[in-house]
């Protein structure tokens, strides 16, 4: 079984790849006809991965019904993304649900202040402010 690749390192990627792990949290969903579109983030960069959910995925059903806050598993293909903001999307061949998240979940693609964040301190890490306070500290250990 091939090794997990961060979502910095595919944001990063030289090439397309036609095999890739991914997996993290789910940030947004958007649904289409015949796909969906999540954001899905792990903590190693600020910028979220793009997946491509069809609907020929054998858990479809499910996959339409992930919330913010769900941890994922993602196997597919690293291809350029047709659509502006991002240069690299990954087209799911499977995804697997780790753990689900409900409607309840705290953190949303909206931006929150540091009170909000000290009363979930439990998910203080999944939010962009301390995830990048998290990895300059962690770059600054290094030094």
């Amino acid at each position: 079984m091939a090794a997990a690749t961060s979502v910095k390192d595919a944001l990063h990627s030289a090439e397309a790849r036609d095999s890739i792990l991914v997996q993290g949290w789910v940030r947004t969903r958007r649904d289409s006809k015949t796909f969906s579109f999540l954001e899905l983030n792990d903590g190693s960069s600020l910028k979220n991965l793009q997946i491509i959910a069809q609907e020929a995925l054998p858990n479809y059903a499910e996959v339409q019904r992930l919330n913010t806050g769900a941890s994922i598993q993602v196997r597919g293909r690293l291809v350029q993304s047709q659509g502006k903001g991002q240069s690299w999307e990954v087209l799911a061949d499977e995804l697997t649900i780790v753990g689900s998240s409900d409607d309840t979940y705290p953190l949303q693609k909206k931006g929150h202040t540091p009170e909000f964040l000290r009363e979930i301190a439990h998910l203080r890490p999944r939010s962009n402010l301390f995830g990048s306070v998290f990895r300059v500290r962690n770059r600054l250990a290094y030094a």
